[in-house]
């Protein structure tokens, strides 16, 4: 079993839903082979795990859309137990990436770069900026450490 570019289908799927399906399914194969990991059975039923997950937060979010009354007036009807459902659904689509991107760094090949990571060389060079570790960027100036006390 792989990522094809052909759509993954199942029968409760609308055509705007299977369009969905397969614009993720596209951009995990863009970003699978910028990333080069290799496509496996484990990997595509991962990916498959997000898609279905982000399709029924779909469904589910579009009770959030106001009706239109008979009168003309805009009508929200919110259960409990549909905001119970939606975040739900969110929190396990949350959790399939999570797993895909996991399974994916197990295999040496991270698809994600998180905040922190993205930001650790600006740290650094902020750091030895103040500290005065790295003068100048390599301009042969150097920099002056700071003695702003808080």
């Amino acid at each position: 079993m792989r990522l094809q570019e052909s759509v993954w289908r199942e029968e409760w799927m609308t055509d705007e839903e299977r369009v969905a399906m397969r614009r993720l399914i596209t951009s995990v194969r863009r970003l699978f082979k910028a990333r080069n990991v290799q496509e496996s059975p484990l990997l595509t039923l991962r990916v498959v795990d997000v898609g279905v997950h982000y399709l029924l937060a779909r469904r589910l979010e579009r009770g959030l859309t106001p009706r239109v009354n008979d009168d003309g007036a805009a009508a929200l009807d919110i259960s409990g137990a549909l905001a119970d459902h939606i975040g739900k659904t969110r929190e396990r689509l949350r959790k399939a990436i999570r797993e895909l991107e996991d399974a994916c760094a197990r295999l040496g090949a991270p698809v994600d770069v998180g905040v922190a990571d993205a930001m650790a060389p600006v740290a650094r060079e902020t750091r030895d900026l103040l500290h005065g570790e790295q003068g100048g960027h390599g301009t042969g100036e150097q920099s002056v450490p700071c003695t702003h006390k808080r």
